[in-house]
């Protein structure tokens, strides 16, 4: 890991540290947040991390149109399965028949993958993963993978040793590494523009 990266990675774990006190007064307001106009977008955060780890990510995805915003959490020892399962009921029960867009970072999205290989005709819009553990083997052919290229808990994939329908497309950003992915600009705008295209039509997301 390099200096820049290095830098960038204690500024991200000095802001999740920041976030859970954050978090609080989030969670205070959020019975007075206006009702919900788009579809709904579950976020998953990664292994011993928690919703408060999402909240700069939530505050752009609101400001895009997004604010049907819910969150997945889970004990660090609970099973990919289960998690998968829990996150399939809270699909089920936000989302209707419009089908949720879901985003993960580390685990997270490994989650929210297993989820997704199993799911219903549309219930998931949009698969976007940020640093999530893969297999060159899988079969993920909605997902955007987001990776850093110099992140040493999940190093990017080789793309030429990638089945075809193991990623719908793969995002390698230059001198990131593993928990500056989830602020990260370039990371945003692709999440963001993902989330717009497969978004329900005739909703009012913001332009990029």
């Amino acid at each position: 890991m390099n200096s820049k990266t290095l830098i960038a990675e204690i500024a991200a774990a000095g802001a999740l540290i920041g976030s859970y006190p954050l978090d609080w007064l989030v969670k205070r307001g959020e019975p007075y947040f206006s009702a919900p106009a788009s579809e709904p977008v579950i976020l998953i955060h990664g292994f011993g991390g928690s919703r408060a780890n999402l909240l700069a990510l939530a505050a752009y995805l609101r400001l895009a149109g997004f604010d049907n915003l819910s969150y997945l959490e889970y004990p660090r020892w609970q099973s990919i399965d289960d998690s998968a399962a829990h996150l399939g009921r809270i699909v089920e029960g936000k989302s209707g028949a419009k089908g949720a867009h879901l985003i993960g970072h580390s685990l997270g999205g490994t989650v929210a993958r297993r989820y997704a290989a199993g799911a219903p005709k549309g219930a998931v819009r949009s698969l976007v993963t940020l640093g999530s553990p893969y297999s060159y083997g899988q079969r993920s052919p909605a997902e955007i993978g987001i990776f850093g290229d110099d992140d040493p808990v999940v190093p990017a994939p080789i793309e030429a040793l990638i089945t075809r329908s193991a990623f719908a497309r793969i995002v390698t950003l230059h001198e990131v590494g593993h928990l500056a992915l989830i602020f990260h600009p370039e990371a945003l705008r692709i999440i963001g523009t993902e989330l717009r295209a497969n978004r329900v039509p005739g909703s009012n997301a913001a332009a990029d």
